[in-house]
């Protein structure tokens, strides 16, 4: 089988995936709804559920599904960008920022509401910032921004814990969203988050050829008149303004940036004209499964999406480091 024949089957494969996701998320909750019913809600024919589907289940199915293009493809940007298939915007501290950002916001100074994705975005910025100035020592070695990440993530956790202690008659609602939480999800908040995403995400497909070239050294990028240190910092934001994005309207939702990726690289190889598509089908694919097993689980108590990626991510991280375990050497 050719390279495009197979890139094709998997990519078709993973559409059928997401497809399913998206009826069973539609279907199943506290009220079981017939897969007939979804359909016919979908062509705008009234049914007694419709009012259900059209104001619970698929806002909340939309935005899980946007929600994981988003962080599947900030994480795969943060890869390209770092040379470092271990970078993923919770694990690098980015996510923390944003959320710090966020909770500044929400428990100090709720006013400026309107505007607390670009308070994450700058936020997960400074993050990002202060995470390469620690880990840079001639070059950026995937252990310092290991270790780096976690001492951010340390950090901003602290501040956290002091904002939710100094503002404790305040934490109604902060405490669910810090876990993830795409419970009461509306079409006006699915509108906010794809204003801000589905732009970037025009950028990244313009670019893909660009983002392909990432895998050289610089030297190279140089030779090619490419002005690698602009690039990288141009898509280093473009990738905290989607992880940024999702996390003010969101909450912290763990490693889908960090275990799409790989896996998609694993199926599809580096070149971006195949990479692309299918993170982002299979970021939309993890996240809406995620979110139905988080309502399932423990019904009709719902489990916070970023508990149930964590449960999962955990050990796929640990395998991958396994997996790289004697590959690499690198000089703390």
């Amino acid at each position: 089988m050719t390279p495009h024949r197979s890139f094709t089957l998997v990519l078709l494969i993973a559409v059928g995936l997401l497809l399913a996701a998206l009826l069973c998320g539609a279907m199943l909750g506290s009220v079981t709804i017939a897969p007939q019913a979804v359909c016919q809600a979908m062509m705008g024919r009234y049914t007694p559920d419709a009012p259900i589907l059209w104001t619970i289940r698929f806002p909340r199915v939309v935005f899980s599904a946007l929600a994981g293009v988003a962080l599947a493809v900030s994480g795969l940007l943060l890869q390209s960008v770092l040379k470092n298939p271990l970078a993923d915007p919770g694990i690098m501290g980015i996510s923390s920022g944003a959320a710090l950002g966020a909770v500044i916001v929400l428990l100090v100074v709720p006013v400026a509401s309107g505007v607390l994705p670009l308070i994450a975005f700058g936020a997960g910025m400074a993050a990002f910032g202060a995470i390469v100035v620690l880990s840079w020592d001639r070059q950026l070695s995937p252990v310092r921004l290991i270790l780096a990440g976690v001492a951010v993530n340390a950090m901003f956790g602290g501040v956290q814990a002091i904002l939710m202690t100094l503002y404790s008659d305040r934490l109604h609602g902060v405490i669910g969203w810090l876990n993830g939480d795409l419970s009461g999800k509306s079409w006006g908040q699915v509108g906010l988050v794809a204003a801000y995403t589905l732009p970037v995400l025009a950028v990244v497909w313009w670019l893909r050829p660009l983002l392909t070239l990432l895998v050289l050294d610089d030297e190279a990028l140089g030779d090619l008149g490419i002005p690698v240190r602009r690039v990288r910092l141009g898509v280093a934001s473009l990738a905290v303004l989607l992880a940024a994005s999702v996390v003010a309207q969101a909450g912290l939702i763990s490693f889908v940036g960090l275990i799409v990726p790989h896996f998609s690289r694993l199926l599809v190889g580096s070149n971006y004209r195949r990479l692309l598509p299918l993170t982002m089908v299979a970021g939309a694919l993890v996240v809406t499964a995620a979110d139905t097993v988080a309502r399932l689980v423990a019904a009709p108590i719902e489990i916070p999406i970023g508990t149930v990626m964590a449960i999962v991510g955990g050990p796929v991280f640990l395998g991958m480091l396994g997996r790289r375990k004697g590959a690499v050497h690198d000089s703390v």
